[in-house]
């Protein structure tokens, strides 16, 4: 199998629908899509069991494990040569995305996709273009999802668990691990912002948990980088987010 589909999905059923079709109408067809419900309270579950196919799957948590968490299930459940985790709120750009994908992919470890940013009174594209590894790691385009990864690549670095704010420190990991990537140069998600539903629009003091908890994990990635500039980037975005979080404590 070429592609896995990993969603991640809690209370998202309203949006559910539109990602699961913008999926199910690829031209391409050598994928897997796998569903991991983090206990939702609404039809998210119903929206899936409807759309999902027998070669899919949906998992249902036993407990609470968050997005890092939920993807970690799907990335472990993955059968598929390469990953690509999309958030159920979200949904592809259009029906060759995947054949699109596919055709670029020789082997890389990734192959990073460019986007949509829509929110309520306009879209605006975003296109991501890499020189090289290193030019990435520093992106400030973090998201999983701009993404594709390959499986065994993915199963090195699974994101943190029990935390928000996961997808950057998992960035990291992943692209100081990789070998070799390629650029799409194409939009392939749509990152929908109008949903008030999303944990971003909803930050409550958690997060200060969560922004220490990405400290401490970036402390220990430090630890083990050996590029000059790849580990002073490293130690200002920590004293930043130290600097940052110290600030919200004071707020409290």
């Amino acid at each position: 199998m070429r592609l896995s589909i990993i969603i991640p999905s809690c209370n998202n059923g309203e949006w559910l629908d539109k990602c699961l079709k913008s999926i199910l109408n690829q031209t391409f067809t050598d994928y897997e899509i796998i569903v991991v419900d983090d206990l939702s309270s609404d039809n998210s579950v119903e929206v899936a069991k409807k759309y999902l196919r027998k070669e899919d799957t949906l998992i249902i948590n036993e407990s609470k494990r968050l997005n890092g968490g939920s993807r970690n299930v799907g990335i472990l459940k993955a059968k598929g040569e390469y990953i690509f985790c999309i958030d159920s709120d979200d949904w592809l750009y259009d029906n060759n995305v995947f054949s699109e994908i596919d055709k670029k992919l020789n082997g890389e470890d990734i192959l990073f996709t460019s986007y949509i940013c829509h929110k309520k009174n306009y879209d605006l594209a975003v296109n991501l273009h890499y020189r090289d590894l290193k030019d990435s790691i520093m992106s400030s385009t973090c998201a999983i999802w701009t993404k594709v990864v390959k499986r065994e690549l993915f199963l090195k670095a699974l994101f943190p668990e029990g935390t928000l704010f996961e997808d950057r420190i998992q960035h990291f990991n992943l692209l100081t691990k990789a070998k070799t990537f390629t650029n799409l140069d194409k939009i392939a998600i749509v990152w929908n912002r109008t949903n008030a539903n999303t944990i971003s629009e909803n930050m409550t003091n958690e997060w200060i948990t969560y922004r220490f908890n990405y400290c401490g994990d970036l402390y220990r990635l430090i630890r083990d980088i050996k590029d000059t500039d790849l580990r002073k980037y490293f130690i200002d975005e920590l004293k930043s987010f130290q600097k940052s979080t110290n600030k919200m404590v004071d707020e409290i």
